[in-house]
């Protein structure tokens, strides 16, 4: 058994999702069709002056949980187009943001309604879960 099937047998499939976002990290601070990827200038502009709901996940590209996260996000985005704006924010790169937000863990996703804070899932949240939160607020309850 090579180290890669020892790895499998032990940790299953975290490991395939863990492996697939080590090739590029920079990649993740790179905007999708979904995702936009913002900087701390950018904020006010995309999510407290935005007429949609926004989602916000605060990211590092060395982190293993958001780089699980990240097209999971990626691919549930496409599907809220027309009630959700989703943006990324790299705490590395706007450090006064995750501050500003009270972000002591990564991944954290920031649900803002109105320019303010009305949800946050702080950790890996499994694809059925978010799913589920992202119809509760995008549908405003």
């Amino acid at each position: 058994m090579n180290f890669l099937q020892k790895l499998l047998a032990v940790f299953g499939s975290a490991v395939i999702l863990a492996l697939a976002g080590c090739g590029n990290p920079s990649a993740m601070n790179e905007s999708t069709a979904s995702v936009k990827h913002i900087m701390q200038g950018e904020f006010a502009a995309e999510v407290t002056r935005c007429a949609k709901p926004v989602v916000a996940d605060f990211y590092a590209t060395w982190c293993g949980p958001c780089r699980q996260l990240s097209p999971m996000l990626d691919q549930l985005a496409g599907g809220y187009a027309d009630k959700v704006k989703f943006v990324k924010i790299n705490v590395d790169e706007s450090p006064g943001l995750a501050q500003n937000f009270q972000v002591q863990a990564i991944p954290t996703l920031i649900f803002f309604k109105d320019g303010k804070v009305a949800d946050r899932v702080t950790g890996l949240p499994a694809e059925a879960d978010l799913k589920a939160r992202l119809d509760a607020f995008s549908a405003g309850k």
